[in-house]
């Protein structure tokens, strides 16, 4: 199926897409990081979903999620689509508030990575006390740089 979004235009496999989606749902990580996630999304981002559902993806099967803390807690969930991009758009793709940019993984497949998901800790357990690879030195470094590199984007356009 053709999807075309802005000024991005897809090949997608919707039903396999959708099965492969639907085995990782079934898979879903139960970290406390994940469950949060779960939990308030749709209260948070109700345009993802949807969105989401375009290319066959059950919001709640990410091929990776790399949560980090501050008052709010950042993900950035990556989500894998069976298909092509035929056309890369000049600016990222819009859910809400929600950047998304798809990058080419293989040859029959593509990723959706969701930017600035910011969620409320809702869970019984203090996130301070979870440990997560996504809490390292190294990795917040990571993704402080990007945050940096896409704002000095963001000025120059």
């Amino acid at each position: 199926m053709i999807l075309q979004i802005d000024d991005w235009k897809f090949d997608v496999d919707i039903d396999r897409t959708m099965a492969y989606s639907a085995a990782e749902a079934a898979e879903h990580c139960d970290c406390a990081y994940c469950r949060n996630f779960y939990a308030t999304i749709d209260g948070s981002f109700p345009k993802l979903r949807p969105f989401l559902a375009q290319f066959g993806i059950d919001i709640e099967a990410p091929e990776e999620m790399c949560p980090f803390e501050g008052n709010l807690i950042l993900y950035d969930p990556t989500y894998k689509v069976f298909g092509r991009i035929l056309q890369a758009g000049n600016f990222e793709m819009q859910s809400g508030t929600v950047s998304i940019v798809a990058r080419k993984k293989a040859e029959n497949c593509f990723l959706l990575d969701c930017y600035e998901v910011f969620l409320p800790w809702i869970m019984d357990e203090p996130f301070e006390e979870i440990v997560s690879p996504a809490n390292e030195p190294s990795f917040l470094k990571k993704m402080w740089d990007r945050m940096l590199r896409k704002a000095k984007k963001t000025e120059l356009q």
